[in-house]
């Protein structure tokens, strides 16, 4: 028995290697293949947008997804032994990744907000610099050093990045760079006003104005929106939260009830429940969705 068992393992390993051999050339393309589906399904150039926007840089999306779904997880299985049913298990392993996903836009929303009213302020202070015949090198170093609080970091970065010369070239990296770690619209329209002033020429104030005016608007509309939009934000979260307060009062006080629903017919009924039960809950969230300003799509060497 044993000389058959150490048979069968060489000739699984043996035919394994052969197989290797003969699907190497295909193994790169295909996992290449497999990495953008995968990236693709789960929103990863989108997720890296969300982190960069909610200034948590130190977290890459495959971090980000691997701690929430751990928590997802470590959710579903409180559940399933708190309770013993696998329906409910799973409906806690995915409220926790949901829940999870909403501290991320809520928190993203918040550093968003609180990071274009300072860029506002301080395209509205750089306004005041300028005409007072500074230039916009100069504009850049007042507002490093005296700007709204919440900015001087920004602008720092960039004048650290382009060195003391104020050569083009590395202003136009600097931009960039910043560009792409902040990832935020507003950032994305004084990049294009800032390129086309030191590429083109032109005048640098008329376009800060209107770019002030516009997005002082746009801010009010969001703003606006956003109370609006309190209310059912705030039903959606307890949509997600209650039941589970719910089911565990019900599984203290009286666990006879919950019985019926560890049964395979219960656990049967109950699944259908909570699916008409999220399908609802996703329509509501739908309603609750705030709209995000679309980035641009720079291309320096296009301007």
């Amino acid at each position: 028995m044993a000389a058959e068992l150490v048979v069968a393992a060489v000739g699984l390993a043996g035919s394994a290697v052969c197989w290797i051999l003969f699907a190497a050339p295909e193994l790169p393309p295909a996992w290449r293949r497999l990495r953008r589906a995968a990236g693709g399904a789960l929103r990863v150039d989108r997720l890296a947008v969300d982190l960069a926007q909610a200034d948590l840089l130190w977290f890459s999306p495959t971090s980000w997804i691997a701690v929430r779904s751990s928590l997802a997880v470590a959710a579903g299985v409180v559940a399933y032994l708190v309770f013993g049913i696998a329906v409910l298990g799973a409906v806690a392993a995915l409220a926790a990744y949901h829940v999870v996903g909403v501290g991320l836009e809520a928190r993203r929303r918040q550093a968003e907000s609180r990071r274009q009213r300072a860029l506002l302020d301080a395209m509205r202070f750089g306004i005041s610099v300028m005409s007072r015949a500074g230039g916009a090198l100069q504009t850049l170093q007042t507002l490093s050093e005296s700007g709204p609080i919440e900015a001087q970091p920004i602008f720092r970065g960039l004048l650290y990045d382009a060195g003391s010369d104020g050569d083009a070239h590395l202003l136009l990296d600097a931009v960039r760079r910043m560009r792409d770690r902040l990832a935020d619209p507003l950032f994305d329209d004084i990049s294009i006003v800032l390129v086309l002033h030191w590429k083109q020429g032109g005048k640098l104030i008329p376009a800060l104005e209107a770019l002030v005016a516009d997005w002082n608007e746009t801010l009010r509309l969001q703003r606006d929106a956003r109370a609006l939009r309190a209310g059912v934000e705030a039903s959606v979260l307890l949509l997600t939260v209650l039941p589970f307060v719910f089911l565990l009062l019900m599984h203290v006080t009286a666990p006879a009830l919950l019985a019926p629903l560890g049964t395979p017919p219960g656990e049967f009924v109950f699944a259908c429940a909570v699916a008409w039960m999220v399908l609802g809950y996703r329509v509501v969230q739908r309603m609750a969705e705030a709209p995000r300003e679309e980035r641009l799509d720079l291309d320096e060497a296009s301007l």
